[in-house]
């Protein structure tokens, strides 16, 4: 029987782990279903009931050489205030894997959270140690640096040569005007502009009258859709499936989804759903149909609302949303561009790019009109672990003749 959401989740997995006390799972579902008695009650002692339980289903899992439940533990530690157990714990991990990112990364937002000064320490190790194209550690830092008031140091930071990481423009555009170089500024302000309709920046960087920042969306300007755009949809889905992996297995899984959203079901494949009259439907219903078949999103009305393993949107994955709805990227695991053209650079890496991106596939004109394909892909089952290095087989669809 599957306990998890069932009315016996919370005492039947206090049973299991009576049981079964060196399981891992039975750990992890018991830390489940204390965090989901505490959404329901808001009683703070269920979620320190979830951090212990987490950090034991991490404290067994790496006695097996896997670091896991990261990101989970950083939220529950910031929402019980007990974010020193959760420092000790990742300390201890870094003793014995002092370059893993994960750990490294969320360990730097827990301190930036309450404040702690160390935390620049362990962004600098994160950006030292990420994964290729993964830019979230450098916006951790560079926000860090801003809220500090540190700008000239944003300027030397906050350019990444060769990857598109446009809300980190956006940002090197910030420090500018705060250093009276406002002109200078729009050039980076308009990187973001087109993208920042659909992901809003946070409302702490809009500078009041500013004539500079006049086309840029802030979070107090935006409204929220009843069914979320494509795009918020596909970056959640990318952040809950790929969330620490690198450029190129966040392509993976986001190209996967819109492989499914144009194809829909091919013979000897899954069952696809991309039934809507709209592309913000149509992959609403691809990540969210039921019998998910990206178990780490949880969906809620047609919109993810969280990921499953306390992953959590990030402005790489809402580049690389942008980026793979627009067809400005390859797909990571065959090099196909939507219009037909070569790609080049490293088709896995920051470097892989469409020669000839259709920039207007979101529009009313072309919505993804241009997908029309002359011949049956000849599989619908590769491995793309030897492309990318990421292990993943979400791609379902080989265009490769």
């Amino acid at each position: 029987m599957n306990l998890l959401n069932s009315a016996n989740e919370l005492s039947g997995f206090e049973e299991l782990v009576e049981s079964f006390p060196e399981s891992r799972h039975v750990h992890k579902g018991l830390a489940t279903a204390y965090y989901n008695q505490y959404l329901k009650d808001n009683d703070l002692s269920h979620v320190s009931l979830a951090l212990d339980e987490a950090i034991r289903a991490s404290k067994i899992g790496f006695s097996y050489g896997r670091v896991l439940y990261i990101p989970w533990i950083k939220k529950m530690a910031l929402e019980a205030d007990r974010t020193d157990d959760a420092g000790d714990w990742f300390e201890e991990i870094l003793k014995v894997e002092p370059d893993n990112y994960s750990v490294n990364y969320h360990y730097a937002k827990l301190l930036q959270e309450i404040k702690k000064e160390r935390a620049e320490t362990y962004f600098l190790k994160a950006i030292e140690v990420r994964p290729i194209g993964n830019f979230d550690a450098n916006v951790g830092y560079v926000e860090l640096l801003l809220d500090n008031g540190r700008y000239q140091e944003v300027l030397d930071n906050s350019i990444l040569e060769g990857e598109r990481a446009f809300y980190m423009d956006f940002l090197h555009g910030y420090a500018l005007e705060k250093l009276g170089q406002g002109e200078e500024a729009v050039d980076y302000y308009e990187k973001y502009e087109e993208m920042s309709e659909t992901f809003p920046v946070p409302d702490k960087y809009k500078i009041t009258d500013s004539p500079y920042q006049k086309n840029i969306t802030f979070e107090q300007d935006f409204v929220s859709p009843q069914v979320a755009s494509a795009q918020v949809n596909l970056s959640w889905a990318t952040a809950c499936e790929a969330g620490a992996e690198s450029i190129g297995g966040m392509r993976m899984v986001a190209w996967s989804i819109r492989q499914r959203v144009n194809r829909g079901t091919i013979p000897s494949c899954l069952n696809v759903d991309n039934s809507g009259s709209t592309l913000d439907e149509k992959y609403s219903h691809v990540i969210c149909q039921s019998g998910p078949q990206y178990e780490g999103v949880h969906c809620s009305s047609g919109n993810v609302t969280y990921c499953n393993n306390a992953n959590t949107r990030t402005a790489t994955t809402d580049q690389v949303a942008n980026d793979v709805y627009n067809g400005v990227v390859p797909d990571p695991y065959t090099g196909y561009c939507p219009d037909g053209s070569d790609y080049k650079g490293d088709r896995c890496g920051v470097t892989g790019t469409c020669t000839s991106p259709n920039r207007t596939s979101y529009t009313n004109r072309t919505p993804h009109s241009f997908l029309n394909y002359s011949h049956t892909p000849p599989s619908c089952m590769k491995s793309a672990g030897t492309v990318c290095g990421n292990g993943g087989t979400d791609n379902y669809f080989d265009y490769s003749d």
